[in-house]
């Protein structure tokens, strides 16, 4: 037993580096070798999840241990993927006996017909590295995760999550982390600070543990329900690495709404979890009469409408709400300024020149009109100016939600106007969070991204026929 403690007895000892990549060719060697730097690393493998560029033979050229997917398949199947090469290269170490095998030690009693000793394999001997996922993009940052491998190492932990410094030109508007964050609160009790971070040291127990994964961009969702519903130590730990932020740009857009939309579906599959959680909370004692009585039994009551006409009259299960009439009135009696826009925050120089002559009585009457709680980032006023919040307004109004939506639910949604009101599967009750219809919203808006590209694709292969069957003739 170690003197650290019982929780340090059996721990790995040594580590595989796992890093999933895609196009990550101009980082990527710099990512291996710096993990390499990394005490307990003796091993790297890459996973090429569908790269158009030189990513693999980069790898290879670095050392690391190199699988490709033909297509991308996303991060999940990459990290399975890398797992599964580790598990095969541990099967053919023992196999062969490993580096330290000796023949006077570790062979059976030479007896005729035997050409010489063979190696006993005992898997009892040998715990498992333990897997350490990185991001291709780290560059000469990745050997800063050694606190996780040391805290599974040495300490005990089970799953050592990185903490990250604020990375520079990040542009995310939260909605994915606050998602994640209370979905996994809701589900276990423990509120992480950074729910989505990838760059996680695992036991193999514990990766066992959590199989299967939940798919995509939910993956670090599911992974921290799944170990600590299983009774496994999860720890955040401060690393000081770096890589390459996601920007407010449409690139960054899809790729946030991507991540919220596998991160709900994670959430979704987990339902059941947090069921006995809900309950739970009705038997309150600290809970009043009155708040156990709106917990148990909500209003029903017709959802608000907004401003434009409907043909019928649709009824969800809400929570009570105040008369938004008063609000929408507010600004009709007096000139309004910047100041008394719903807005969290000061406007800067530029952000006021951008508004330019916008008539801010109107704007402030069709912000406060919408079904959302709270104030929204000046950025986010700048944004919405230019939209057509009466078609946001109808939208959100309309939406099968239980109650008021964030500002940042209604900024992402406004982004995707231009998109067809989403299907909701068969599968998800309503009434729906404002998180679930959100990433609705957004996964509608990347298929139809998906299917125009597909379209184009589609002409150009068909133009190409066309000219070369001109050329023939």
């Amino acid at each position: 037993m170690s003197a650290a403690g019982p929780l340090t007895a059996h721990r790995p000892e040594r580590v595989a580096v796992v890093i999933p990549a895609k196009n990550e060719a101009e980082r990527i060697e710099a990512t291996i070798e710096s993990a390499r730097q990394i005490t307990g690393v003796d091993l790297v493998v890459v996973i090429d999840d569908g790269s158009t560029d030189a990513t693999s033979a980069v790898a290879m050229g670095a050392g690391a241990l190199v699988v490709r997917h033909k297509s991308n398949r996303g991060k999940a199947a990459a990290m399975a993927t890398g797992a599964q090469l580790v598990a095969i290269r541990e099967g053919a170490e023992r196999a062969d006996g490993g580096d330290d095998f000796s023949e006077e030690l570790h062979s059976e009693p030479r007896a005729p017909g035997h050409t010489g000793p063979l190696p006993v394999i005992d898997p009892s001997d040998t715990v498992p590295r333990a897997l350490l996922f990185l991001d291709a993009d780290m560059a000469d940052s990745a050997e800063a995760a050694q606190p996780l491998v040391d805290a599974v190492l040495g300490e005990g932990v089970d799953m050592a999550i990185a903490l990250l410094p604020p990375q520079a030109g990040a542009g995310g508007m939260g909605v994915v982390v606050r998602t994640a964050r209370r979905g996994i609160q809701r589900t276990t009790g423990w509120e992480p600070s950074q729910p989505l971070s990838g760059t996680r040291c695992i036991t193999r127990e514990t990766w066992e543990a959590c199989l299967p994964l939940a798919p995509g961009w939910g993956v670090e969702t599911s992974l921290s329900i799944d170990a600590l519903t299983a009774g496994f130590w999860v720890k955040e730990i401060p690393a000081q690495l770096r890589h390459r932020a996601t920007g407010k740009d449409l690139r960054g857009q899809l790729h946030r709404a991507a991540q919220l939309r596998d991160v709900v579906r994670a959430l979704a599959r987990k339902r059941h979890l947090a069921r006995d959680l809900v309950e739970g909370e009705l038997e309150d004692p600290e809970l009043s009469e009155a708040e156990r009585s709106s917990l148990e039994e909500p209003e029903e009551r017709p959802l608000p409408t907004g401003p434009a006409d409907h043909d019928e009259e649709k009824t969800w299960t809400v929570v009570p709400e105040k008369d938004l009439e008063a609000a929408a009135d507010r600004a009709e009696d007096r000139r309004a300024t910047l100041v008394d826009l719903p807005v969290d925050g000061e406007f800067s120089d530029d952000q006021t020149r951008a508004l330019g002559d916008v008539d801010v009585a109107e704007l402030d009457r069709l912000l406060r009109d919408l079904p959302v709680e709270g104030g929204f980032a000046p950025d986010d006023i700048v944004f919405l100016a230019g939209t057509d919040l009466e078609t946001l307004a109808v939208r959100l109004h309309d939406a099968p939600v239980t109650s008021r939506f964030a500002p940042e639910h209604a900024v992402i949604i406004a982004s995707h106007l231009e998109t067809d009101e989403p299907t909701i599967p068969e599968a998800l009750p309503t009434p729906l969070s404002p998180e679930e219809y959100t990433s609705l919203v957004v996964h509608a808006a990347v298929e139809a991204e998906n299917e125009t590209e597909n379209d184009a694709e589609n002409d150009a292969e068909k133009d190409a026929e066309k000219d070369a069957e001109k050329t023939e003739r």
